[in-house]
């Protein structure tokens, strides 16, 4: 993808918002970075210090998505603005491999909060990928999300996941990112 940050205008339902969620996703020199930004308050889940913490998703956070089209694994990784950071990886939509969630080696994050946005970053060496990701940049496809506020929560996605409840464990509507 490009160094331009990518505006998802809408979010799950078509309806925009005055956050403007925005993304760069890069891969230089075997590191994959996302950077991503809302303008609005951050909304922060307890126990995220900035570290590593399942969860972020209940409160404002971005979200990668990679998967291997050949067998279907594929990894979860969740960053929240003030720069905590979750990863799972899945052997099927919603079907946790085994050991999971484990934080991969490497995998770091920074986030900036101010009174009325946010950004942050996350930083993934391929090399911490799972061999099962089998990590491809012409092959492996995935999604970028947003979860952001609360009552209620607005989500936003980059791949059109086909309407109905929202649900970004859609790995099959997923696309590529890096080709």
């Amino acid at each position: 993808m490009s160094s331009a940050f990518t505006v998802l205008a809408a979010d799950w339902f078509g309806v925009s918002h005055p956050a403007s969620p925005r993304f760069t996703l890069r891969l230089e020199a075997g590191v994959i970075t996302l950077a991503a930004t809302a303008d609005k308050p951050a909304l922060l889940v307890p126990g995220d210090t900035g570290g590593y913490a399942e969860g972020l998703w209940e409160g404002d956070c971005a979200e990668l998505f990679l998967v291997n089209p050949a067998n279907g694994f594929y990894a979860e990784f969740n960053l929240s603005p003030q720069g905590g950071r979750w990863c799972c990886a899945f052997t099927a939509p919603r079907v946790r491999a085994a050991g999971a969630p484990a934080a991969f080696a490497g995998v770091s994050a920074a986030g900036v909060v101010s009174p009325a946005s946010w950004s942050a970053q996350l930083r993934i060496p391929v090399a911490a990928l799972p061999a099962e990701l089998d990590f491809d940049p012409a092959v492996t496809r995935g999604n970028v999300t947003f979860c952001l506020g609360a009552d209620p929560q607005r989500y936003f996605t980059l791949a059109d996941l086909g309407g109905g409840n929202p649900d970004f464990h859609r790995p099959a509507r997923w696309i590529p990112l890096f080709a």
